[in-house]
This record gives C-alpha cells, structure tokens and sequence, in this order.
C-alpha cells in the first residue's frame, strides 16, 4: 500500500479526534480528576502512615506470602526491602489499573458500537472522511485520555516526595494496559452486536485477566504472564523498574488495533460479527406486556453478571482459608481485622470480600437502571409509550428488573463464594452463611438503585451522575479507612450500614431502613418522572 493510499484511508482522523475529545470532555475530566484525587489521597496516608523503617517492615511482613492479600493488590514487588513506593503500588497500584482499563473500554465502546446502535455512525460515514478514520480516531481520543490522566497521577506521586522514575514508570504502565484495553474495546465493538454486549465482553476480559493475574501471583508467577494486568504490574514502579514489560502491553495494542480495523471493513455496518439470532416469526405472548419485554431486555446482562461475579467470588472463597496466616507474626493486624466483628480473621477476611464483590456488583445494578435512559434515548421507549402503556409500569418494569437482577447476581455470588471456600475448607456450612452474608447486601444495592432512577427520572441527561455516585461509595468502602475519611462522610454510603457478615452478627434493623429509603428514592423518582417530557 502506497504512502497516499494509507493517508487517503486514515483521511479526517484529526478533525474526527478533537471531535472524540469534544464531546467527551466532562467524562475524561472526571475520570482524571476521581482517579488521580484517589491516588493523591491514598499516597499522602501512605506517607503519613508508614514514615519509619519498622512500619515499612511490619507493612512487607503482613503482605508477603499471604495469597489472601496477594490476590487483592498484587504480588509485592519491592517488599523485599520496603520503600514508601512499593507500598503505594501495593495497596493502590492494582486497583487504579483496573480504573484505567474500564475507562478505555467504556469510551470506545461509546464511540463505536454505541455510535452504530443510536445510526449516527451512518451520517458521519456518509461525509468524504476515510476508512480508517473513524476507529483510528476513537483509539487516539482513548489515547489521549490514558496519557493525561497517567500524567497527573506521575506528577501527584512525584509532588509527595516519590522518586520521579517510579512516577513516570506507573505512568507509562497506565498508558500501555489503557492502550491495550482500548484495542480490547474495539475488538469487542465488532464482536459484539450492541453497545452492552461489546461492553460485557471488555469487562469479561478484564476479570479474566485480574483471575490469570491473581492465581499468576499466588502460585509461581507463570500464569500471570497471560494476563495484561500482570504485564503492567510487572514494570515494578518503585522497585528496580523494568522498562521492556511495556512492550507486550504496547504490542497486544497494535495488534487488537489492527484486528479491530480489518474486520470493521468486513462486516455489515450496525452488525457484529457475532450476528444476532433471526426472530421468531411472531412474539412470544409474554412480550406483550411491559415486565416481559424488560425481562427479555435485561436477561442476557443478568446472565452474563451472575456467571462473572461466580468465577470471582468463588476464586476468593478457595483462598480465603489462607487469611489467617495474616496474624502470624504479626498480631497488631489482629486489632485491625477485629474492628470489622466478632468473628475469626477468615470471617473478617469473607466480610471484606463480600463487601468488594457487592460493591462490583452495584456497577450491574446502576447500569441496569440506566437501560431506561438507553432505551428513551435510542426512541425505543417513545414506541412502547404510545402504546396504552403507562409511564409508571414502563418505568416499574426496568426496575423491578434491575432489583430482582441484583438479588440473583448476590445470590450466585454468595453460593459460589460458599462452595469455594467449602471446598478449601470441607465445611458445607459455610455455603448458606456466605449466601446470606451476600443477600444482606442487597438493600444497600437497592438505594444505590433507587438514586439511579431518581436522578434519570428528574432529567435523562442526569442519569450518568449515578456513576459518580457508585465511585463515591466503592472509594469509602474500600479506601475510607486507608484515607481516614470522616465518619459523617462514611456514613453517607449505604453499605456503611450493612453488618459485615459474617464476621458481624446479622441485624434487621438497617436492612429494613435501607429498603425503605430504596422505596421513598423510588416514590421520588415515580412523580418526577411522569411530570417530565420523555424523549
């Protein structure tokens, strides 16, 4: 291919990326802004809390060897000879390359797969533009969106004394699992034949890849090779970094980029590769009624959820009999873990990962609400309501299917987290124990639900703010304690309000006051939006 034909098809790239950056500007600000604010905030109790020798060195004993801390934040590079760094990356470094990658993926599938749903990529392809122009420039919006937020977590972690190399080395780790989490995302958006499906299979490959690293990680290192996160984390940023691990993560960019554009150009425009089954011929009775059509709306994503939280929850279930090797020559962490109840350290150790996989959880119950706003903004909705379909039943039959979704999606998680740890441990008790340990989650899910639909039912272009929300409270319940955050603050969190089971007794008490604060966020949101204009 000649120089002028490879200008000819990537023709109007630049124009079409600033157009990309244009209209995302408040989402990558406030992607920038929550994740380096966190990453700011977590350095400075870092450096306020572990500002000796002995602290870095009781920090290193608690963390290495112990596969049930080593699955959550990694397997500790630098704790060998702990500096203020390794421990930074220890306790944040996984989680913001997790926040990285969701970024990328949601962005491009925003501007690929989303743009065909809505048929507005069939007006932009219609002007004398090329044929890579469109994805090339929604990669390069990614692209850029990855380097300025790597930028101002560097330039935070430099501003509080940390080495500029390890900065710059995290930096450049952000950039290149975002690169190659954005060539994921295009992949998907062929893949896949609608915007929800290509983001399933984006967030399906990064939780494959955090159980590749985490397993990886536990055992001999090996299998966490196979694993983009494993890549990242193994450019060691403040520990004798290693430069070259960048390559595979820029690499495997490259090529699912280029993937990405060849089958673009081989497929039916609004299609995926994956092509949706052919219809019945007429529907099928149930689909007559308002609950019917949200239940066949919502039952893939349901499906797809409930199998990802199982695989999950049960991995942390398997090594959870290991927490109690947390004490071993360490008892002060013993005080640490009995805030949390009156029950053993694994019980604490269940209790924290129940709490993370109902926080992950509640990504599924806001976006399941916000299938609402989907629906009113690609007209489907304006077809269902002029029919003699009331506003409130429309509205009625996507909640109630975001609300029993959530206690199914618990549900599997918390059998699942049961069976494993009662395989590792050879105790069946345990299976019910998680399972309600699980659904006790559900109310504090509910209220994160009922915000949701109020804020869509107020305005639909304030339904996105349910995201900020869902950031405010995985930040408090997992980092509130790490950055001291006030105790008001805390409790504006549903899941503050949940007994950590089962290291907690379980109570009904604020279960109870939870629905009922689900239910009036649900009343509030029933009269806004029957005073409001749909469409």
């Amino acid at each position: 291919m000649t120089g002028g034909r490879v200008a000819q098809r990537f023709a109007g790239t630049i124009p079409l990326t600033a157009l990309v950056l244009r209209r995302d500007r408040l989402r990558i600000s406030l992607w920038v802004v929550g994740v380096v604010s966190m990453v700011a905030v977590s350095t400075q109790s870092i450096v306020g809390l572990y500002d000796t020798p002995a602290k870095l060195a009781g920090y290193a004993r608690l963390s290495r060897g112990n596969a049930a801390l080593i699955v959550q934040a990694g397997p500790g590079y630098g704790l060998d000879h702990p500096t203020t760094g390794a421990v930074l990356m220890n306790e944040v470094g996984i989680w913001t390359f997790v926040a990285v990658a969701l970024m990328n993926v949601f962005m491009v599938v925003r501007h690929t797969r989303a743009e065909e749903d809505g048929e507005r990529a069939e007006l932009l392809l219609s002007t004398p533009i090329g044929s890579y122009a469109t994805l090339a420039s929604v990669l390069a919006g990614a692209a850029v969106a990855s380097v300025l937020l790597a930028a101002g977590v560097a330039v935070s972690l430099v501003l509080f004394g940390l080495p500029t190399v390890g900065a710059v080395a995290f930096g450049v780790a952000l950039i290149g699992l975002g690169l190659t989490f954005s060539g994921v995302a295009a992949v998907a958006a062929q893949i896949a034949a609608g915007a929800r499906s290509a983001v399933a299979l984006g967030g399906g490959v990064l939780a494959v890849s955090f159980v590749l690293r985490a397993i990886g990680d536990v055992g001999d290192g090996r299998l966490s090779w196979a694993s983009p996160l494993g890549w990242a984390q193994a450019v060691r940023a403040f520990a004798n970094e290693r430069w070259w691990t960048v390559i595979p993560l820029v690499a495997s960019a490259v090529v699912l980029s280029a993937v990405a554009q060849a089958v673009r150009l081989h497929r039916d425009l609004g299609a995926g590769l994956l092509g949706q089954r052919p219809g019945r011929a007429s529907a099928r009775p149930s689909l007559s009624s308002p609950i019917g059509l949200a239940f066949r709306l919502h039952r893939a994503t349901i499906i797809g959820w409930s199998v990802g939280m199982a695989l999950l929850s049960g991995f942390y279930g398997i090594v959870a009999d290991q927490a109690k090797s947390i004490v071993e020559d360490n008892p002060d962490m013993a005080d640490f873990f009995a805030q949390l109840g009156k029950g053993s350290i694994t019980d604490a150790f269940l209790a924290t990962a129940v709490l993370m996989m109902a926080l992950l959880a509640t990504g599924y119950t806001v976006s399941a609400v916000l299938r609402l706003r989907t629906e009113e903004t690609t007209e489907r909705a304006a077809a269902v309501l002029a029919t003699p379909v009331a506003r409130l039943r429309w509205l009625g039959s996507h909640v109630l299917m975001a609300a029993g979704g959530t206690v199914v999606v618990m549900a599997v998680t918390g059998a699942a987290m049961g069976a494993g740890f009662a395989a590792a441990s050879n105790d069946l008790v345990q299976v019910p124990r998680l399972l309600l340990a699980s659904l006790a989650m559900v109310p504090a899910m509910w209220v994160m639900a009922g915000v949701t639909v109020a804020a869509y039912s107020l305005a639909a272009r304030w339904a996105p703010a349910a995201w900020a929300a869902f950031a405010f409270v995985v930040i408090v319940g997992l980092l509130g304690s790490l950055l001291d955050l006030p105790s008001w603050s805390r409790d504006l969190s549903p899941f503050q309000h949940v007994p950590a089971m089962p290291a907690a007794a379980f109570t009904t008490t604020p279960l109870i006051l939870l629905t009922l604060a689900a239910l009036g966020l649900l009343g509030l949101a029933g009269t806004a939006f029957t005073r409001r204009d749909v469409g």
